[in-house]
């Protein structure tokens, strides 16, 4: 089956994000008032150590969660490019970012490092290589060879 650039760049972020994703569920799982209440309650009872957590030990689950989650939001937002541009505007990104030693979003609550983008550009390399195509450059002027 032929994936489009879109589908390529969406599993490829949703695998590189997994991680941060998984946090991020993790934390707000944690966060939640009737999970701190269990967690207390479960430690209070001496089954599990003191520092027990739901969160991590959900954290297997939050991976598949997280990547159900995320796949069809980067599916529906990616579709809306144009498939051709996807490789090119991916790439010069994340060249950026790594230039720029990193990427900070949200008001820098969200830093990837300069390490995270590389890993990034691997995975872009191995499954959305690019591919050099000659700009088409523009005639402001007869060719000399062109008769008038």
């Amino acid at each position: 089956m032929n994936h489009t650039n879109a589908q390529i760049l969406s599993a490829v972020l949703n695998h590189w994000l997994q991680p941060v994703a998984r946090q991020f569920a993790g934390r707000k799982l944690a966060s939640l008032p009737f999970v701190q209440a269990v967690e207390n309650k479960i430690r209070f009872t001496g089954w599990v150590s003191p520092s027990w957590s739901m969160s991590e030990e959900l954290s297997p689950l939050m991976e598949n969660m997280t990547g159900t989650l995320l796949q069809p939001l980067l599916d529906s937002y990616l579709s809306r490019i144009p498939d051709e541009a996807i490789p090119e505007m991916a790439h010069s990104l994340v060249g950026k970012a790594i230039a720029d030693n990193g990427l900070a979003l949200f008001e820098g609550n969200l830093v990837f490092e300069k390490e995270d983008m590389e890993e990034l550009k691997k995975l872009l390399d191995y499954n959305l290589p690019l591919t050099k195509t000659e700009a088409y450059v523009v005639k402001t002027a007869p060719a000399k060879d062109e008769k008038k």
